[in-house]
């Protein structure tokens, strides 16, 4: 048995949102064992993602990199107040974000563009005939970019040039999968200050094989 979250509500309020409502995850896990519900209850995030459209579609690098940070801050944030995974909602859409039949455009860690691939005809459509949204944002200021510019901003030409656009969110995911495997459990601490540069922060011991390092603000 278990519970799965969302994170908005009716009028879209981020209510179990871990970057916004994280005080409301850390209650409804407060609620369930008030409940006294069995301890192997499965808590799941249902619903990473970031809305609306797409980093592609926005052509702002600093767009798409805020996009991936807010995305795995919502995911570790809900884990840390006791989810025990996550779903990331989509894994592969088009261009802007698409198709969705509510017309609800949102973001994923990769993007099929075939259009852009090296061997596309050259009247090959940017936006397929399953895509009825249209341009609701706008143009694509991806589509704009040359390959070179894009994989200057962390989109790899390799993948673009199959029709693929592999976006910052996509690394960001990858990461927390790689190394917050399934067994794992969340180990709390407080870390008040750097040795040396004090930028940087380290989760590392020396000689120990813990996940972890950088800078966190959670």
């Amino acid at each position: 048995d278990g519970t799965a979250v969302h994170w908005y509500a009716g009028g879209m309020d981020r209510l179990l949102d871990g970057a916004q409502g994280n005080p409301n995850m850390h209650r409804m896990v407060s609620e369930l064992d008030v409940m006294d519900v069995r301890k192997d209850h499965v808590l799941l995030g249902s619903e990473a993602c970031h809305c609306p459209t797409t980093g592609y579609a926005g052509g702002d690098l600093s767009i798409a990199w805020a996009r991936a940070m807010r995305n795995v801050h919502t995911i570790l944030a809900d884990l840390a107040a006791g989810s025990n995974g996550f779903i990331e909602w989509n894994l592969i859409l088009d261009s802007i974000g698409g198709p969705n039949h509510l017309g609800n455009l949102c973001d994923s860690p990769v993007l099929a563009v075939p259009h852009r691939a090296l061997d596309a005809e050259k009247d090959f459509p940017a936006q397929l005939s399953f895509e009825h949204a249209g341009h609701p944002f706008g143009e694509v200021h991806g589509d704009n970019k040359t390959r070179e510019e894009l994989n200057a901003e962390g989109s790899p030409a390799k993948y673009l040039d199959v029709g693929v656009v592999v976006q910052p969110m996509y690394y960001y995911v990858g990461h927390i999968t790689r190394f917050v495997r399934p067994g794992s459990r969340a180990v709390h601490g407080l870390v008040g200050a750097s040795a040396g540069d004090p930028e940087v922060r380290t989760f590392r011991p020396k000689g120990q094989r813990v996940a972890g390092g950088g800078i966190n603000d959670l």
